[in-house]
């Protein structure tokens, strides 16, 4: 199943209405499973960002550069500088839905300034009650939205 017609439609809804701007990020983690396949897995994560609004407008995740975009929806955001908001550092929460219910929870947290070793996600699926995390891998060329 894609979602990028969705996203498609979304953005031009909101510009069409709003005229405003709409840009995109990539973020890119992997983790490698215990286990003897020791095989990465890559998760690419993108997000739609309303520059009027000032707020997200969308998101999706792939893994291992697959064609299926698993839709997040925005649940929480805590900013975790009680002393210096100025660091940027945060916890997002989102929940990947499948099959009209709830498949996953994802948390991406980033602390120690933007640090890359401090940025990471923490991925709970729903059905198993596994817990996974991935670490940010940067600038990795494995690691692409594919459509």
């Amino acid at each position: 199943m894609t979602i990028q017609p969705i996203f498609v439609a979304i953005i031009f809804l909101v510009s069409g209405v709003a005229k405003a701007e709409v840009h995109s990020t990539t973020s890119c983690y992997s983790t490698v499973p215990p286990g003897k396949s020791g095989k990465p897995i890559r998760l690419a994560l993108r997000i739609y960002f309303d520059q009027e609004l000032k707020k997200e407008v969308g998101a999706f995740v792939q893994y291992n550069g697959s064609q299926e975009n698993i839709p997040l929806v925005l649940t929480k955001y805590v900013s975790t500088d009680t002393d210096s908001p100025e660091l940027g550092n945060y916890e997002i929460s989102r929940i990947a839905i499948g099959d009209k219910q709830v498949a996953g929870e994802y948390v991406f947290v980033q602390s120690g300034a933007g640090i890359t070793q401090g940025k990471f996600v923490k991925y709970k699926n729903a059905k198993t009650g596994k817990a996974v995390t991935f670490q940010s891998s940067g600038d990795d060329p494995f690691c692409k939205i594919n459509y």
